[in-house]
């Protein structure tokens, strides 16, 4: 009969393989275990910095873009009317809104002898197409007052600036829109030129104060494409 005990020398070699399994899996397991934290804490450092970044950025100023119209209206008489309607608008996500406190309008002639101008925001308002007469009728909406742009509210006013006592002779005239922001930023301007023929000049004048006429800077073939108005708005031929 064969008998079997458990050798002494058997169970110390055992264990000492276990121990060396051991330690030799302990150091991957503090690597992962320290990758593990480290991936967590950067994580949470690059969410804190995110969230930050979003914070700020709903906070900060928006920047409004001012698009100038391809038409400016102009009516002539004891006074003159031009109506103008900018887009207002901003790109930026942000909670808070730019408040446009005041428009000005500047004209200034070149030729030297011609009287400069001195407009003033009259009032705000609309257009409607009469089907019948085929012609626009315009309607007072609003007295002069602030205008608020955000990205979910751009604007496009109808502003009616006035000169009194003034009119428009044959020249070219170099114009600046102004918008004055209550943030305390920098006027935002846009610039512009307008160019009135002697044909155009005799058109408003016979016109009279309630007849407003199409100045445009976008009809191919008009006296846009010359030299001295180029790139202008002059009296439309359509």
């Amino acid at each position: 009969m064969t008998s079997s005990s458990n050798s002494p020398s058997g169970d110390l070699a055992g264990e000492a393989t276990s121990q060396n399994q051991s330690t030799a899996s302990s150091p991957k397991k503090q690597w992962y275990e320290q990758a593990h934290v480290w991936i967590g804490t950067l994580v949470g450092v690059a969410a804190l910095g995110l969230s930050i970044h979003n914070l700020l950025a709903l906070r900060r100023e928006p920047s409004v873009d001012v698009a100038l119209p391809h038409i400016a209206r102009i009516a002539q008489g004891k006074d003159t009317w031009l109506y103008f309607q900018p887009t207002l608008s901003t790109r930026v996500k942000t909670e808070r809104v730019e408040v446009i406190t005041q428009v000005e309008l500047h004209l200034r002639p070149t030729a030297a002898r011609t009287k400069t101008p001195a407009f003033f925001w009259d009032e705000t308002g609309s257009f409607s197409y009469n089907t019948a007469s085929h012609n626009l009728t315009y309607e007072r909406v609003a007295d002069p007052s602030p205008l608020l742009v955000s990205q979910s509210t751009p604007q496009q006013p109808l502003l009616l600036f006035n000169a009194l006592g003034w009119g428009f002779d044959e020249g070219r005239y170099e114009g600046t829109l102004v918008l004055k922001r209550a943030s305390g930023q920098p006027p935002l301007t846009k610039s512009f030129c307008l160019a009135v023929s002697k044909s155009a000049a005799t058109t408003m004048k016979r016109g009279g104060q309630y007849q407003f006429h199409d100045f445009r800077d976008d009809v191919p073939g008009s006296d846009t494409q010359t030299t001295k108005s180029k790139g202008c708005y002059v009296l439309s031929p359509v």
